[in-house]
């Protein structure tokens, strides 16, 4: 009698700790320069029914920040590392620009792989191509399938010239900037007469892998050009979720385009999803909402599949954005009417400013966790201070607690992020009570801040020096801006009490303005130099006529900012395939 009850009590106590120890798989998803205000939780008229699910029924990140820009945010997610630490704290990487992060940084996909994880990469890279050491499969993916450079058509996969310009090239832009001025004066439209030469179109849509002797596999996928991005992204990642390995956790990074310029959208996406917009939104908004609706139905897809291959309960599922919208772009900020010149179509208000700038709408980030199985009390909203830096220590810790092998630990170089796991499992407070938002001594970023700047958040105190814009001013898709005016050198706001950023009041605490300049001052002694570098001729990498190949590391005989000597790296065997339909 007494061994039957010792059966009862032992067997089902044994299922729970074999249950409990079941790693979870995790899928990370990035928007490309979503808008704080353009997903329907956040009272958006943009349709986003999945996502707005999966965020009520999870946990809602209200105070989650990254850079102002694509590559910069995502070097900090990939690294764990502010990009201050990385080189990637004076601007984002060009097409044309030959610089990524450094192979000495160990990356949140090695980490997964360390700990037995399968991991994939879909999407946009968006940090450096140089060398093949450089590509997404040399940096910790199994496999990806995406682009490279930071942005193209969402249909051909093609960029323009790469900003591989010669002297007719440059001769070519002043005399249209001539042309533009006299037409100005003459009260001609700006373009009247003036013909653009057609420029080099390059195809950038490969899928990428180890095989079987470990060659680097490039394969180049002519057979997708026509189909939309954001679908072809969806369906490889339901595609790589279900050929996963039975016994293996996965992890998946998916990094949409979607809603990143040109405005894009199949004519059925837009019947589909934008006709209650018809009667008041122009074209451009429309495709916008469309793009981002695109992208809801795909993580609709991706959250059916998980359920009918019974992983939706341990799961966890990630989505933010890399930046805010892209508002007020290079042109005119005082604009009404239907069409108005310069309008772009995302919004971040009622946040002030948006992507290139440190104001709210350029680094506060649309983002929500949902893991039915794996986060006790969900429906709720964390105001608790997250930064993208934050991903890696929290994934690790994660992983760690589900892990039975016990495996040490990777050596890495000092992470910058702090785990916020307690945050999302228990509903803890979070421990991190100051970010870094950045350090730019250089300024001069196109169509952003020209001169140099800094700033900093610790607790409710947001600290700008130097200005931090354009963009500066308050965008509203439908309305006219609210223009802020000339920018103080000093800036201070209370995010909690003022988070539109509307009063500075650096005036009337002085002494938090020499606090936080004191923890500015720190932090800069711990700065790498930037790894920016100035656009080539990619002329001589052009393989098979229209794409742009990576180099060998020992052709490249450039120094890395660590000392370490590019030709030291062992080469990579590549076998390069052209895929045609």
């Amino acid at each position: 009698m007494l061994l039957l009850l010792l059966l009862v009590v032992v067997v089902p106590c044994s299922c729970a700790a074999a249950k409990k120890k079941t790693s979870p798989n995790v899928i990370f998803i990035f928007a490309d320069d979503l808008g704080y205000n353009d997903v329907g939780y956040q009272g958006s008229d943009i349709s986003t029914p999945v996502l707005d699910n999966l965020a009520e029924n999870g946990v809602i990140l209200d105070q989650h920040y990254g850079q102002p820009m694509c590559a910069p945010s995502r070097a900090s997610f990939i690294s764990g590392r502010y990009p201050i630490h990385t080189g990637f704290h004076e601007a984002n990487i060009q097409q044309g620009e030959l610089w990524g992060l450094d192979t000495d940084e160990f990356t949140v996909g090695e980490m997964f792989q360390h700990y037995g994880y399968s991991t994939h990469a879909i999407g946009k890279w968006h940090l450096g191509w140089r060398t093949w050491r450089h590509t997404p499969v040399m940096r910790g993916f199994d496999t990806f399938l995406g682009f490279y450079f930071c942005a193209h058509d969402h249909f051909s996969y093609d960029c323009g010239s790469l900003g591989a310009y010669d002297a007719s090239q440059k001769l070519e832009r002043s005399l249209r900037k001539l042309q533009k001025k006299v037409n100005r004066q003459n009260g001609l439209p700006p373009w009247s007469g003036i013909v653009k030469n057609k420029k080099v179109k390059y195809f950038d849509l490969r899928y990428n892998y180890l095989n079987s002797e470990g060659q680097l596999v490039d394969k180049i996928r002519y057979d997708l050009a026509g189909q939309y991005s954001s679908r072809v992204f969806t369906n490889h990642a339901m595609e790589t979720i279900k050929n996963r390995k039975p016994d293996q956790p996965f992890f998946l990074y998916l990094s949409y385009m979607n809603v990143h310029a040109p405005y894009q959208a199949p004519d059925d996406d837009l019947e589909r999803f934008t006709s209650h917009m018809s009667g008041y939104a122009r074209r451009k908004r429309r495709n916008y909402a469309a793009m981002m609706s695109s992208i809801d139905e795909g993580v609709g897809n991706i959250t059916a599949l998980l359920k009918e291959e019974g992983l939706y309960d341990n799961t966890l599922i990630v989505f933010t954005s890399d930046n805010g919208a892209n508002v007020g772009y290079c042109k005119t900020t005082s604009y009404t009417g239907e069409n108005p010149e310069g309008r772009e179509p995302g919004s971040n208000f009622p946040l002030r400013g948006g992507k290139r700038s440190v104001f709210e709408g350029g680094i506060r980030l649309v983002s929500f966790v949902h893991g039915p199985g794996l986060i006790r009390n969900p429906g709720r909203i964390s105001s608790d201070m997250v930064h993208l830096v934050d991903w890696y220590p929290t994934f690790e810790e994660i992983v760690r607690e589900y892990d039975i092998t016990h495996i040490d630990p990777p050596v890495t170089s000092p992470k910058d992020g702090i785990s916020f796991w307690r945050v999302l499992k228990k509903g803890l407070p979070g421990k991190r009570r100051s970010f870094l938002i950045n350090i730019n001594k250089r300024g001069g970023i196109s169509c952003g801040p020209t001169k140099a700047f800094k700033a900093i958040r610790s607790g409710n105190w947001k600290l700008i020096v130097g200005g931090g814009g354009p963009p500066n001013d308050w965008f509203h898709p439908y309305k006219e801006t609210i223009q802020s005016g000339p920018l103080n050198y000093y800036q201070l706001y209370h995010i909690k009490n003022d988070p539109y950023e509307t009063t500075n009041v650096a005036e009337i605490y002085p002494a938090m303005v020499l606090q936080l300049l004191h923890e500015l001052a720190e932090l800069e002694h711990t700065m790498v130099p930037s790894r920016k570098r100035k656009k080539e001729d990619l002329t001589s990498r052009i393989w098979n006529g229209t794409v742009p190949t990576p180099l060998q590391p020992s052709l490249s005989n450039e120094l890395m900012y660590t000392g370490t000597v590019w030709g030291s790296i062992h080469d990579v065997d590549v076998i390069q395939v052209v895929q045609k339909p």
